[in-house]
C-alpha cells in the first residue's frame, strides 16, 4: 500500500479521489471559514498579495473550484485577463461554472504547461506546489511562461500546520502531513531562489477555535487518509467534545503563508 508521501504527489489519487469533485475541498474551506480566528479572511489576505497592476495577463495553476475568484470578484481589475488551470477536469468544470465569464479555463499540468513562452505577466500557485512531484520542473515551467519581471505568487503550509489533528490521527495518516517537508514555509525560499529572484515569504496569523465536532470530522473524512475508519473518528470525537465543554472550543494550530517572487 502506498503511503501518504506517495499519495500527495500521485496524480491518480489526486484526480480520482481527492479532487475528482469539489466535495473534499469544500469541506476544508468550510472548516476554515467558520472557525478561523483571524480578523481578515484567507481569500482577502491571499488576494492582497496579487497586486499585478490594472492591466495584466494572469495565469493560475491549481485553481480548484474558482471560489476565491468568485468571492473577490469585485476586487479583480477589469484589465486582468485570467487563465485558470487545474490538473483535475472536475475542478476546472466547477471553476467554469463560477467564473467562465471572466476567465479562460483549461486542464493542465504545471510541469508541462500548454502555453507559449512569455505569455503572462503574473502566475498564481496556491497550495499546489507541494503536490508536484518535480517542483524544479514546475517552477521552470512557470518562469518560462512569465514575461521578464513577471511575478509568481502563491501559498503553502508550515511545520506546525494542524499539529493537534496530526497528533490525534498519527503523522502517517494525514495526507499533507509531510507536504511541508517538500515545499513549505520553512524550506520554500531556496527552492524558489533557484529560479526566481526577490523572494518574499510571509506568515498568515491565524488558528482555528472549533466549537462543533461534526465539521472537524467532515474535514478529516475529506483528507481520506490511508486506513481511516469510523473507529478513528469515534476516538477523535470525545477528545474534541471534552475540549469544547471545558474551554468552549477545540484549538487547532494553523501554519500557513504566502510567497511572492519575480522572474529575473
Amino acid at each position: 500500500m502506498r503511503g501518504p508521501s506517495d499519495l500527495r504527489t500521485d496524480a491518480t489519487f489526486l484526480l480520482e479521489k481527492q479532487y475528482r469533485t469539489t466535495d473534499n475541498l469544500r469541506a476544508r474551506i468550510e472548516l476554515h471559514r467558520r472557525f478561523s480566528t483571524s480578523d481578515v479572511s484567507w481569500p482577502e489576505w491571499v488576494f492582497a498579495n496579487y497586486g499585478f497592476g490594472e492591466e495584466a495577463d494572469v495565469l493560475e495553476v491549481g485553481c480548484g473550484d474558482g471560489s476565491m475568484w468568485l468571492e473577490q470578484r469585485a476586487q479583480v481589475p477589469g484589465g486582468w485577463r485570467l487563465t485558470l488551470t487545474d490538473l483535475s477536469p472536475g475542478m476546472v468544470e466547477a471553476a467554469r461554472a463560477a467564473v467562465a465569464d471572466r476567465a479562460a479555463l483549461a486542464v493542465a499540468d504545471v510541469q508541462e504547461l500548454p502555453f507559449a513562452e512569455e505569455s503572462f505577466d503574473a502566475a498564481i500557485a496556491n497550495h499546489v506546489l507541494f503536490h508536484v512531484p518535480h517542483r524544479d520542473l514546475a517552477l521552470r515551467e512557470l518562469a518560462r511562461v512569465l514575461r521578464p519581471g513577471g511575478l509568481l505568487v502563491g501559498t503553502m503550509i508550515g511545520n506546525d500546520h494542524f499539529r493537534e489533528l496530526r497528533e490525534m490521527l498519527g503523522q502517517e495518516n494525514v495526507i499533507w502531513s509531510q507536504s511541508r517537508k517538500r515545499f513549505g514555509l520553512e524550506n520554500a525560499r531556496p527552492q524558489l531562489e533557484r529560479v526566481f529572484g526577490d523572494v518574499e515569504i510571509e506568515r498568515f496569523p491565524d488558528s482555528l477555535e472549533i466549537t462543533e465536532v461534526e465539521p472537524l470530522l467532515a474535514f478529516v473524512r475529506s483528507l481520506d487518509p490511508p486506513g481511516l475508519t469510523e473507529a478513528h473518528l469515534l476516538r477523535i470525537a470525545p477528545t474534541v467534545e471534552r475540549a469544547i465543554e471545558a474551554r468552549g472550543s477545540f484549538h487547532v494550530t494553523k501554519s500557513t503563508g504566502r510567497f511572492r517572487c519575480r522572474k529575473p
